[in-house]
């Protein structure tokens, strides 16, 4: 049988990983990592990858690196992904199939289940949908994305998400 995301464990990790921040947004996934003893630093890449990477999980170093040339909405994102992999993907970090975020978000083939899962950490992690839903009547989503620190486009792909899933609100 085919695995499949596991959305359930990415959103019990996030929610875990932001239990000692402050209750309400924006939530730091930087902070988080250093807590956790994961340095986070910022780098410039070299041509052609300046433009395709954003950042990447190094175990060895047990460092987040992160494009300092991208957006600050995609850095906080980038941060919150890794992160994502540094507490659930210990074995896919240091297979072969493991690779830097790209910006354009394309994978050869099916995206790896992995990172799915970093995506979907990152997404609960930074816009948990019970906030969100508790928001979204009082605030554009240009509002929304200034408070949670993120771009308009995580807004949009969460409010997406609980009108799919309104249930998701609750639990």
């Amino acid at each position: 049988m085919a695995r499949t995301p596991d959305f359930k464990r990415a959103s019990i990790e996030a929610k875990r990983a932001r239990a000692n921040l402050p209750k309400l947004p924006p939530f730091d996934p930087e902070a988080v990592a250093e807590d956790k003893g994961i340095e986070v630093v910022y780098a410039s890449f070299a041509a052609p990858h300046d433009r395709e990477i954003s950042g990447f999980y190094h175990k060895a170093d047990n460092k987040i690196v992160v494009n300092r040339d991208i957006s600050t909405g995609r850095m906080v994102f980038t941060i919150a992904h890794e992160l994502g992999h540094a507490l659930m993907h210990q074995e896919y970090i240091e297979s072969q199939n493991y690779q830097p975020v790209y910006r354009s978000n394309h994978h050869e083939g099916e995206k790896p289940i992995e990172e799915v899962e970093a995506d979907q950490f990152a997404a609960n992690f930074l816009v948990p949908l019970d906030l969100l839903e508790k928001y979204r009547d009082v605030a554009d989503i240009g509002e929304l994305a200034r408070m949670f620190a993120v771009s308009e486009d995580v807004i949009e792909n969460r409010l997406a998400t609980l009108h799919r899933n309104p249930w998701l609100a609750k639990s």
